[in-house]
């Protein structure tokens, strides 16, 4: 499996417009990207249904790098995903991503939810071994 391009690093947070002030402010990060209340593709590539989130995707422009920043609704707490406030997610661009799934779920990840569709890709949650979070997107 080819990886295309590390795409963004992602944290859970509980209050969206508090930590989008604070990593512009204390790190010049720009919002690139904003959606509130997003639902049906956050708890199909989630795997949680009724999970609802804000979601933004801040891009520095000295260093180029996004850093996602969501605040899920819906979540229960001690839930085994990639939800508190606090947890983290990397996310891969690949080439094709049914064949890096099946790489990497060869090698022991597990699937969160199923192969979700957006606007820019379609993507997949992943936890790995060692307890971490991945995303993967094949960009259209």
């Amino acid at each position: 499996m080819a990886i295309r391009a590390w795409h963004h690093s992602s944290l859970a947070v509980d209050d969206l417009a508090v930590a989008i002030a604070f990593f512009g402010d204390a790190f010049g990060f720009e919002v690139a990207f904003r959606e509130d209340r997003m639902a049906d593709q956050i708890a199909t590539i989630a795997g949680v249904p009724g999970l609802v989130c804000d979601i933004a995707q801040l891009r520095n422009p000295t260093s180029g790098h996004v850093l996602e920043l969501i605040a899920f609704d819906g979540a229960a707490e001690g839930d085994d995903r990639p939800f508190r406030p606090g947890t983290a997610h990397v996310a891969f661009q690949v080439d094709d991503l049914d064949a890096a799934l099946a790489t990497i779920v060869g090698l022991g990840a597990r699937l969160l939810g199923t192969i979700t569709d957006f606007s820019d890709c379609r993507a997949a949650y992943l936890r790995v071994p060692g307890g971490v979070f991945v995303e993967l997107e094949e960009p259209r």
